[in-house]
């Protein structure tokens, strides 16, 4: 695998050129053009460090020539340790950011928006902040806590914060507890899923994600006995996070579709009966 085969593997988007001993920025996983929390630098022609501050992931690629000596050792610790620093000043980013999204979060009113109308939700409301919709983003592990936020134009656009952290970011819909946990990508999504199984009986959460490299993070922290409901990119991406979390999956039948584009061209009778069989067939809890 390429370093720049490796970089796309983690959802990046890898520059046109890497150029061999340069620190190299680019987006990271679900980002916009102008963010640069994605990182890479080609110490050798075998031999990289990579990785993504909004996520936290950090790897070393090898090229399967690469043979090990003090030089490349020491110019691989070197790099570490001019990593660690730029992390360091990313957690800072982080930290402001997660003060801004808590006073947007404030600030907002709840409201109708142009994109949960042309989502099939005309009567949903969501906080509004500067007329765009806003999704709190929520750390997995202690829920209360607020990292960032993804704002959503009327056309669908979606930007997270700047600097703002996204591993193991989280929205919630549903009742916290014991009940049917699916985790997705997208909050149109989980808004056409939670409507679906509403239908079902018993309490339910639809854990929002944000993207397929977070969804595969948060599958590792849930009980063995939730489900994905993937989506059905022409990439393979969803259905690749999908099977890495080792937890019972679905997604559409059609190529470059959601639960949401089900819900839309085929009603929710038939979204309820893609989660009825998940469930069915998902592990029983301990």
């Amino acid at each position: 695998m390429t370093l720049t085969d490796a970089i796309r593997s983690a959802g990046m988007t890898a520059p046109q050129n890497i150029v061999l001993g340069r620190w190299m920025r680019f987006p990271g996983n679900g980002k916009g053009g102008a963010n640069r929390s994605g990182w890479c630098r080609m110490m050798t022609p075998t031999l990289a460090i990579y990785g993504d501050w909004s996520t936290g992931l950090s790897e070393v690629w090898k090229d399967h020539t690469h043979r090990d000596d003090a030089a490349t050792r020491q110019m691989l610790a070197q790099a570490r340790a001019r990593e660690r620093d730029m992390r360091r000043k990313d957690q800072e980013r982080q930290r402001l950011a997660a003060l801004k999204a808590a006073d947007i979060i404030k600030r907002a009113e709840r409201g109708t928006h142009p994109y949960l109308e042309r989502k099939g939700f005309p009567q949903e409301t969501g906080l509004i902040y500067d007329e765009r919709l806003v999704i709190p983003m929520r750390d997995a592990e202690n829920y209360p806590r607020v990292v960032s936020a993804q704002m959503i134009a009327a056309d669908g656009e979606k930007r997270f914060l700047p600097g703002g952290r996204t591993r193991a970011a989280i929205y919630r819909i549903g009742t916290e507890g014991h009940g049917r946990i699916v985790l997705c990508e997208g909050y149109a999504t989980a808004l056409s899923i939670a409507s679906a199984i509403r239908r079902l009986p018993g309490a339910f959460q639809i854990l929002v994600c944000f993207s397929a490299l977070n969804l595969e993070r948060v599958g590792q922290l849930v009980p063995r006995n939730a489900v994905v409901a993937a989506d059905n990119d022409r990439s393979g991406t969803g259905e690749r996070a999908a099977k890495s979390t080792g937890l019972r999956w679905t997604m559409p039948y059609e190529i470059a579709t959601d639960f949401n584009d089900l819900h839309q061209a085929m009603g929710v009778y038939v979204v309820t009966e893609r989660m009825r069989e998940l469930f069915a067939k998902a592990m029983p809890s301990h």
